[in-house]
């Protein structure tokens, strides 16, 4: 099923609740992190992939995170449908962030990013998301 211009929903799904749930599984994204992964495809002019389970890939836990998934923090936005931890083709994960933080304003009126990750703790992804911070700056959290 397609959620947008370049992503399906299996890349924003791991492979037991699509299983699971099948389409359907489109109730546990937040539609506003499928308008960020878009915006960011067409900003960088890459293909970026999340989860890739589904054409033979290695990740399956990029975007959501189902209740008996033991990687990350039990209380991660990955849990809400409200992160993904991206990789553009051609691009560091460092190239990736170094863009948001320059050109926030961009995204802060165009999405509802809210936070990335420090590189230190994701070093060949970029994790985005957009948890409500009730700030206007944008967070970057050391996990």
């Amino acid at each position: 099923m397609k959620v947008s211009a370049n992503f399906n929903l299996k890349e924003f799904i791991d492979p037991y609740t699509y299983g699971k749930f099948g389409d359907s599984s489109i109730w546990f994204i937040d539609p506003r992190i499928v308008t960020l992964a878009q915006f960011i495809r067409e900003r960088l002019g890459k293909p970026c992939v999340i989860n890739n389970w589904s054409t033979g890939g290695q990740y399956q836990y990029s975007g959501f995170r189902p209740p008996q998934c033991t990687v990350g923090a039990k209380l991660s936005q990955h849990r809400f449908g409200r992160a993904i931890d991206l990789k553009c083709s051609g691009m560091s994960a460092d190239e990736v962030r170094e863009d948001i933080i320059k050109n926030f304003d961009v995204y802060k009126k165009s999405t509802a990013l809210t936070t990335i990750e420090d590189g230190n703790y994701a070093p060949t992804w970029c994790h985005i998301d957009i948890r409500e911070t009730n700030i206007e700056e944008l967070k970057i959290v050391k996990p």
